[in-house]
């Protein structure tokens, strides 16, 4: 396991016993929650102000939270980039130090833990995320209006655009709440009533966005 897997679990693990989804955690960061993924998912590594700003929003020690994923050790640190040159800096200044058994026993609980995800599983998200869904709806759109004349209604698939990343986050989260339900009515009303002229009695569609929004709730905190 990669330095950046190491930590991408520790925070994984933070964010699930937290409740806090990707985007919520992004939100609380002020970054994007493409960047929470690839942290998550050790693509990359958070830069020691974002470090410090985890650690105090779960209440951990610098030291707890990168000392699974670094050594402490010179060797260990050598040849790597600016935010763990700087992540080495804030632990070693912490107050609290753990021993080199300590931390092999905290990283076999992550390893072991059931709830951090695969790598098998997060080769599958860096997948789906790095699809180029927008660029793909976009050709769609020019080539349903060029071949079928179909501009009055291939502009929805824009919309479509929202929809397939909330779905990502769905199976990611393994929750109902993200998914862009409301964004999915307008498109299936609108592409339905350009279409098709069904615009009545399609408009009841918009009566159930609060009815999945309370059942989603609920099937959320099961």
């Amino acid at each position: 396991m990669t330095n950046g897997e190491a930590l991408g679990n520790k925070l994984y693990e933070l964010r699930k016993k937290s409740g806090l989804s990707q985007e919520a955690l992004a939100d609380k960061l002020g970054v994007s929650r493409q960047a929470v993924s690839k942290w998550e998912c050790g693509e990359s590594l958070p830069d020691t102000d974002n470090l410090i700003t985890i650690s105090k929003l779960f209440e951990i020690s610098l030291d707890e939270l990168v000392g699974n994923s670094f050594g402490k050790t010179e060797e260990n640190l050598e040849g790597k980039s600016a935010p763990l040159a700087g992540a080495k800096d804030a632990f070693e200044t912490s107050e609290t130090t753990e021993s080199t058994e300590q931390i092999i026993s905290d990283a076999a609980i992550i390893v072991d833990d059931a709830e951090v995800p695969k790598p098998k599983r997060r080769m599958i998200f860096k997948l789906l995320y790095g699809l180029p869904y927008p660029i793909l709806t976009t050709i769609a759109f020019l080539l349903w209006g060029f071949l079928a004349n179909g501009w009055a209604v291939s502009w929805t698939l824009f919309l479509t655009v929202p929809i397939y990343y909330s779905i990502i986050g769905c199976l990611e989260e393994k929750k109902f709440s993200p998914f862009a339900y409301p964004v999915f009515v307008t498109f299936a009303y609108l592409f339905i009533g350009m279409q098709w002229g069904l615009w009545h009695p399609y408009w009841i569609l918009f009566i159930t966005i609060p009815i999945y929004g309370a059942v989603a709730s609920e099937l959320d905190r099961e």
